[in-house]
């Protein structure tokens, strides 16, 4: 497994611009927000760095998206999921995240890629 001190988010977005780092932080063991690229074009909420990542995931897909980090987290194991009927703006985005863990100390840190992906152009 990849050491999380391996990867600078900061550096990262400019080729990722959808990139975070969550870490385990409390006595509740909650997922918050540790690194986050810099970018203003996120797709949902804004993320910020120290909140909790619950705040950062629409209301609809919490259970999901919540339960697919945890679960990356325990397992050790990338998870990779993708939505074709989003709609952002008037129209309808395909956007794909894949959430991979990392070693940290004597514990595990998650990175998190969205990446939107636009529609092929017909030529």
């Amino acid at each position: 497994m990849p050491q999380s001190t391996d990867f600078d988010v900061v550096e990262l977005s400019r080729d990722y611009p959808l990139l975070i780092r969550v870490r385990l932080e409390g006595p509740k063991n909650t997922l918050v927000l540790h690194d986050i690229s810099a970018t203003d074009r996120w797709p949902f909420k804004t993320p910020v760095k120290g909140k909790p990542l619950a705040d950062f995931v629409p209301e609809h897909s919490k259970k999901r998206v919540l339960g697919a980090f945890e679960e990356t987290l325990a397992s050790g194991i990338p998870n990779y999921y993708e939505t074709t009927s989003w709609l952002h703006g008037g129209k309808i985005v395909s956007l794909a995240r894949l959430v991979a863990p990392l070693a940290a100390g004597e514990g595990r840190e998650l990175i998190a890629l969205w990446d939107l992906m636009e529609p092929a152009v017909a030529g």
